[in-house]
């Protein structure tokens, strides 16, 4: 099941003020940034994974490729970490913080001793 698309808009002097928030939050949450000017979008700022499939390959740069297939791929091991992490909550039963840090404790105890 494909996830659904995040898309904020922005506008360009936002953008210069939080452009390294933006970044982050867009990287690591799959998020679509639209930047408008005047009310009229003018860019965009999309993850690599999605700048990849818009582009052929043919048409990049031999320097950025390698960087790319990274982001790529680091992007992909994200979504896959986000569904296995999403599995586990569903199947685990609700346990409160404290008797969870409690256990913790107790295991990382046990394995110095």
């Amino acid at each position: 099941m494909k996830k659904p698309l995040r898309i904020r808009t922005v506008s360009a002097t936002e953008a210069k003020n939080r452009l390294g928030e933006i970044l982050k939050y867009a990287y690591a949450n799959e998020e679509h940034v639209i930047i408008e000017r005047g009310g009229i979008p003018v860019a965009a700022i999309v993850p690599m994974q999605d700048y990849a499939q818009l582009i052929e390959e043919k048409d990049l740069p031999e320097a950025v490729k390698p960087a790319i297939a990274n982001g790529v791929q680091a992007a992909a091991s994200r979504t896959r970490l986000r569904a296995f992490l999403a599995a586990a909550h569903r199947q685990m039963p609700d346990v409160p913080e404290e008797e969870s840090n409690q256990d913790i404790q107790t295991a990382i105890s046990a394995i110095r001793s």
